[in-house]
């Protein structure tokens, strides 16, 4: 089992998941933060929320009356304005690809990053409308 992310809006305080594993956008999170953070982006690692890995790794009871770890990612998640997170990951999108960044020692993984970030561009992109937020959430 891996820990990978997964790309999610909130719409009217309900959270939509595109519920793709993004291994690569995982592994290379920090690398990520430190791009965005040379570009002058907001911070990669801090849209990263972590409700559902807390809930499954320390086992935590859901509160009364709460279903799914979504809903608490929903009122209590880290989030990004979506016009925001959209301009955010094509900046760093086209960075990545303009100056052919490597990701990884052993194997470089540039192509998968920029599929993944591609592949939640669009989603965000088809959600833009209706979606007030956007995060990634880290799943296990």
């Amino acid at each position: 089992m891996s820990t990978v992310l997964w790309a999610n809006v909130l719409v009217d305080g309900v959270v939509r998941s595109d519920q793709e594993d993004r291994y690569a956008l995982y592994n290379h999170g920090d690398k990520l933060d430190s791009l965005c953070k040379t570009l002058g982006l907001p911070s990669f690692l801090e849209i990263c929320d972590t409700t559902d890995l807390r809930y499954n790794m320390d086992d935590l009871e859901l509160p009364p009356g709460v279903e799914s770890t979504d809903e608490v990612m929903a009122s209590q998640g880290a989030w990004i304005a979506t016009d925001e997170a959209i301009r955010m990951l094509e900046t760093l999108l086209a960075h990545i690809r303009a100056k052919g960044t490597r990701f990884g020692l052993l194997s470089n993984q540039h192509t998968e990053v920029v599929t993944e970030l591609s592949e939640v561009i669009a989603f965000l992109q088809a959600n833009a409308a209706a979606a007030q937020k956007f995060n990634f959430s880290v799943v296990m």
